[in-house]
C-alpha cells in the first residue's frame, strides 16, 4: 500500500479500512489482523507516514471501525498462534494483582487475556483524549473525520474482554 500524495485523507482513511476488511473476511487470528493493519509495518502506517496523520488516522471514525474488527477476532479460540509472543515482567502491588486475578475469574479468562484487553483498552482510551484535544483543529482541517459518530457501534464503549471457551 503506498502513500499517494494526490489521495485525500478521508480517501486514504477509507482505503486503510478497506484492506483491513478485505484482510477481516479470510478470518486470520487477531494478532496477524493487528500486525497486519496497526502494527509498525502495517497498511495503516504505510499509508500515514508521519507521525500527525497517524495520530489523526487514530481519531478517525474508520480507525475505531478497524479496533471493533481486530475486537471480533480476539473471541476466536486459538486466536494469535501464528506469531511468537514476547514476554514483560511488571512489577505490581499485590492487591492489584489480587484484583485483576479476580477481576479475570469473573470473566472467565486469564489473566494475560485480561491485561492484554486493558491495554488495547487504555491505548484506545489515549487516542480518543487525543482526538477531544485536538478536536478543534481537526474540524478545520478535516471535517469529514469531524461528523459526529453518534449512534454507530464504537469499539471504545462495547469492547468486552475474550471468555475462555
Amino acid at each position: 500500500m503506498t502513500n499517494s500524495t494526490f489521495e485525500s485523507f478521508p480517501a486514504r482513511c477509507q482505503k486503510v479500512l478497506q484492506v483491513a476488511k478485505q484482510l477481516h473476511s479470510t478470518r486470520p487470528d487477531w494478532v496477524t489482523f493487528f500486525r497486519e493493519t496497526l502494527g509498525v509495518d502495517g497498511s495503516a502506517r504505510s499509508v500515514f507516514g508521519n507521525q500527525d496523520e497517524y495520530l489523526q488516522f487514530e481519531q478517525s471514525r474508520e480507525f475505531d471501525d478497524i479496533q471493533n474488527l481486530v475486537a471480533s477476532l480476539r473471541t476466536k479460540k486459538g486466536a494469535g498462534r501464528n506469531e511468537s509472543t514476547k514476554v514483560i515482567t511488571v512489577r505490581l502491588p499485590e492487591s492489584l494483582h489480587e484484583s485483576l486475578k479476580a477481576e479475570a475469574n469473573e470473566h472467565g479468562t486469564s489473566m494475560n487475556k485480561l491485561c492484554i484487553t486493558k491495554l488495547l483498552k487504555a491505548l484506545s482510551e489515549l487516542a480518543e483524549e487525543n482526538e477531544e484535544a485536538a478536536a478543534p483543529q481537526r474540524t478545520l482541517q478535516h471535517p469529514a473525520i469531524s461528523q459526529s459518530t453518534a449512534g454507530q457501534s464504537n469499539f471504545r464503549s462495547t469492547y468486552q474482554p475474550p471468555r475462555n471457551s
